[in-house]
Formats: C-alpha cells, sequence, structure tokens
C-alpha cells in the first residue's frame, strides 16, 4: 500500500525535515545550501549562482553576502514565526557586477549536502508570489549531478496561479538529454498566492503519485531511470522562456514564503505487515547460501551440519498477510543447490518434473508489492550457473553488475526479479 499524504503519522516515517525556526546553512555536517547543486557545476560563484532558461535573476549565497569591491549584498532570505521568506527584487544597479549582470535577485535552498532519498514522499507547505514573470518551484535532482531525471514536485507561473504543473524528465534507452522524456500534468487548483498549500510527490518503483493539499492532481509510471537517491530543492525564479520576463506590472519585492520541507518513507506496517528476520548460513566449501525465518531450522543447521556458518540476518520479511507472498524453499539433493521462488506455479512446475528438486516448504514472506517496503526495498535478482547448476541471489546494483560482467566465473545468467523484502538495520532485531 502505497504511502497516504492524508495519514503520514500510519503510512511513512519522516527521515528529513526543515521546519524553519531558524535557517541553518550547511556546516560541513548538516543544514541546507543556498547555491546550486552538482547540476550546476561552474555556474556558482562566490557570491550567487547564475541561472538557466534565460531567467532574469542572481541567486544569492547567504554564506557569503559580500561582493568583490566588499560593498553589502542583499539578503534574500528571512525567518519569522517558523516561515522562510525567500524575496525577490530588483537589483542595485551599484551591484550589477557582482550580480552577474542579471537585473533582479533572489534564492534557492536545496538539501544537496544534507539529505537525498530513493523514493518515498517528499513535501513543502508554501504561500507562493503572483505576478507577471514569476516562477516558484519545489522540485528533485539525482545527487550524483546527472541530468536527467528530475521529478518537478510543482511549479506555478505567476501570471497564473491557479494551474499547477508536475512533471517528470528522464531518459530512455538511446536518448540523450536534449531529446529525453518529459511527462506532464496540468491541474487547475486553488490560487496558490492566496495563502498556503501543500505540494508532495509519493515516488515509488512504479509510480509517481502528485498531490495539492492531500488530493492527487496527476500520476505516471516511474521511468526505469529514475532509480537514484535525489536531493530537495525549492526556489523563486524570476523570468525566462516559459513565464516570460517580469515588466511594469510585476509586484516587487515578491515573496516565497516556505512553511516546511519534509521527506518519508514508506512504513513497513504500511502493507499491513510487521517484519521478521530471514537468517542466513553460508557454507564456503560448496559455496552455497541458505535462508531461512525459522529459529529452530537455523540452530539445527548450525548444530548439526557445521559446514554452514551462521552469517547474521540477511534480510527483513514481512510476516504472512495479505499483502505478502510466499517464498518456497527447493534442495536438489545431487548438487546441494538451494533454490527460492515466489511463483506457485513454478513451484508446482517443479514438484512434478523429476528435476530432483525437493521441496522443502515455505522459508519466509515477501512483498508481493515492491513500494510498500519503500526506500528500504531490498529487491532481489536470482541467477542460475548453466554448468553447475548452483542459484545466486544478489540484491545490490553493484553485485548485480559484478556477475553480469562475468566476474564470478563463467556459466551465469540473470533470470530476473525474484522478490522483494525489506532491508534490515543493525538493531532492527535486537541481534
Amino acid at each position: 500500500m502505497p504511502i497516504d499524504p492524508k495519514n503520514l503519522a500510519q503510512t511513512a516515517t519522516l527521515t528529513y525535515s526543515a521546519e524553519f525556526d531558524t535557517l541553518q546553512l550547511w556546516n560541513g555536517t548538516s543544514g541546507l545550501d543556498t547555491a546550486g547543486g552538482p547540476q550546476w557545476g561552474s555556474y556558482v560563484t562566490a557570491t550567487g549562482t547564475r541561472p538557466f532558461n534565460q531567467e532574469q535573476e542572481w541567486y544569492l549565497r547567504a554564506d557569503h553576502l559580500v561582493g568583490g569591491s566588499g560593498a553589502a549584498l542583499p539578503n534574500p532570505f528571512g525567518v519569522h514565526d517558523g516561515i522562510l521568506t525567500i524575496t525577490a527584487a530588483p537589483s542595485d544597479p551599484a551591484l550589477l557586477p557582482d550580480l552577474g549582470g542579471q537585473p533582479y535577485t533572489s534564492g534557492m535552498i536545496n538539501t544537496s549536502h544534507s539529505f537525498s532519498q530513493t523514493y518515498g514522499y517528499f513535501e513543502m507547505r508554501a504561500e507562493l508570489p503572483a505576478g507577471q514573470g514569476m516562477w516558484p518551484a519545489f522540485w528533485l535532482l539525482a545527487k550524483d549531478g546527472s541530468w536527467p531525471p528530475e521529478i518537478d514536485v510543482m511549479e506555478m507561473l505567476g501570471h497564473d496561479p491557479d494551474t499547477l504543473y508536475t512533471s517528470v524528465h528522464s531518459l530512455a534507452p538511446g536518448q540523450t538529454a536534449g531529446d529525453h522524456t518529459l511527462s506532464q500534468g496540468t491541474a487547475h487548483v486553488a490560487d496558490m498566492s492566496g495563502g498556503f498549500h501543500t505540494y508532495g510527490v509519493d515516488w515509488g518503483p512504479d509510480s509517481l503519485a502528485f498531490y495539492f493539499d492531500g488530493q492527487e492532481v496527476y500520476r505516471t509510471p516511474t521511468p526505469a531511470s529514475l532509480d537514484k537517491p535525489m536531493y530537495m530543492i525549492a526556489n523563486l525564479a524570476v523570468g525566462g522562456t516559459w513565464p516570460g520576463d517580469a515588466d511594469a506590472t510585476t509586484p516587487f519585492p515578491a515573496h516565497m514564503n516556505v512553511d516546511y520541507l519534509r521527506a518519508y518513507q514508506a512504513n513497513p506496517s504500511s502493507a499491513g505487515a510487521s517484519l521478521e528476520p530471514v537468517f542466513h548460513l553460508y557454507d564456503a566449501s560448496t559455496g552455497q547460501h541458505i535462508y531461512t525465518a525459522s529459529t529452530a531450522e537455523r540452530d539445527t543447521l548450525t548444530g548439526s551440519q557445521t559446514a554452514y556458518a551462521y552469517q547474521g540476518v540477511g534480510w527483513a520479511a514481512p510476516t504472512d498477510t495479505a499483502g505478502t507472498a510466499d517464498v518456497f524453499h527447493f534442495t536438489n539433493a545431487a548438487t546441494g543447490d538451494h533454490f527460492y521462488t515466489a511463483s506457485a506455479a513454478e513451484r508446482d512446475g517443479l514438484i512434478g518434473s523429476g528435476s530432483g528438486y525437493r521441496y522443502d516448504g515455505v522459508a519466509f514472506e515477501a512483498y508481493t508489492d515492491p513500494s510498500a517496503p519503500g526506500s528500504a526495498a531490498m529487491n532481489i535478482e536470482r541467477f542460475v550457473n548453466t554448468e553447475s547448476g548452483r542459484h545466486y541471489y544478489a540484491s545490490s546494483a553493484a553485485e548485480i553488475t559484478y556477475i553480469e560482467q562475468g566476474h564470478a566465473g563463467t556459466g551465469w545468467i540473470d533470470e530476473g526479479h525474484a522478490f522483494t523484502l525489506h532491508a534490515p538495520t543493525q538493531s532492527m532485531f535486537g541481534l
């Protein structure tokens, strides 16, 4: 079950929040950046960040508000009563050399150093400025500096403050950034300049759902390339190719008031399931791995089959509920190979095939919905070795790539996704 923006307390766990009782800037360990993240690269200067898209603003850095001449630069950030205000205003002509010649100053905040996450629910509560050329936004970019992907949780054009734009930029195989894929939703909502509203996206492995005040306004499938940690940005742009330039009708100073930025990940319990440990045992002499949720079986194996060394908790599995599937365990007596499948059809085929595999029952449970564990999901890939008959299960992208590139030896074939579990933490089960 996906995260419910109207019931976050029960369906999600808070992983990040900026509540703006103060403005805490990046100090090497925590805080927000007020300059562009890695995608801006050479665009970041000592006084601010050059804009893209033919915009008219200069994003000032709150950590360096003195120009090359020593003159004080305007601070676009203010905090009062738990609200961060980002102000856009005309540039002082005397300071233009320090402002890239841009006619307006403004600000951005981002979590590029302090926080990023793969999948989950991301939300901003804010009041936005109307006016020709105003372009406030809340969006996500990849932590590794690549582009695309990009998730635009909200964008508003100041001349049309009751139209909400939500977008996903991605790369399909063979595409380049110049011809990338854009999926965009347009929703008519309450006047976003008339008060505070919430803007959120529930980003999962299969779909992205966008929300305005807790109501879904757009949904689109998750592109395959959108599977890496992303950080949050909130900014107030002025002008550009999309909104058009500010003009004599634009009210200045313009204010974007942000109550909070928050991020969540789905609770395992949102699938109706608590968690139990899946124990991992390994026989170094044969290279065989056993996984079981049975404490008794673990103890029997370590006591009677001493070749199997106990490796600890390998996976966290959901307990049996309507949102889970049985993972069946087979053993091949001739080869010693252990085989796991969540497919009842595959189980029945093996039982009746005379292949030498003995059915050993249900080893543990897995999620039927891969998005249920949220960002803590472990998507297990199954490999078979055509030379030895062995099976192997890998959870990390690096490990999967290592095997696919032949570093684990010859004969290995990727059989695809096997099942989804929850990544355990060191203290999850007190073991």
